[in-house]
């Protein structure tokens, strides 16, 4: 947590992406699950039941934050796209019981669904190719509109919850 944390800009309110996409790039930010605050937000979310400190709420909310400004319109994969994003804020706003938040996820649940209407199903490779896979591709579009619908029921793949977790909260 200590090196996350390392990596974390106040200003931008996310954790900076240390890959290097060009010979240029010195580190950016992207708002995804597998680089940059709903990742690191859905880690610090789970960590609660462990540690339960001010300093981990404010990282949370500092996602939250983020992933709102940031984290929709790119593409609809689980991995860097918004249902892997709506996931995040879907477990932020129930594990917080946060009713604000879940008005808010609902809104962009809604603006999603309309993208899909409009552009069809944007899986998260280059060059708009559709692809059948789980984390970027069709697979896990179909995976997180289950999750939009019935979030008791069907596990965050991004956490490895197991269904039997699912069913007792956890």
């Amino acid at each position: 947590m200590e090196y996350e944390r390392s990596l974390f800009s106040p200003e931008v309110e996310n954790w900076r992406d240390l890959r290097k996409l060009d010979q240029r790039d010195s580190g950016s930010f992207i708002t995804a699950w597998c680089h940059g605050a709903p990742g690191v937000g859905l880690g610090r979310l789970h960590s609660l039941t462990r540690l339960n400190d001010t300093e981990i709420h404010s990282e949370i909310k500092s996602a939250i934050r983020d992933t709102l400004t940031h984290g929709f319109g790119q593409n609809h994969s689980l991995c860097h796209g918004d249902l892997g994003n709506l996931d995040f804020l879907i477990q932020a706003a129930d594990f917080l019981e946060d009713v604000e938040l879940r008005v808010q996820v609902d809104q962009r649940a809604a603006s999603v669904l309309e993208s899909m209407k409009q552009y069809g199903w944007l899986c998260g490779v280059p060059f708009g190719v559709e692809t059948p896979g789980l984390m970027t591709g069709l697979a896990g579009i179909g995976y997180g509109l289950l999750r939009l619908v019935e979030p008791a029921r069907v596990p965050s793949v991004l956490v490895l919850a197991s269904p039997a977790a699912n069913e007792v909260g956890g």
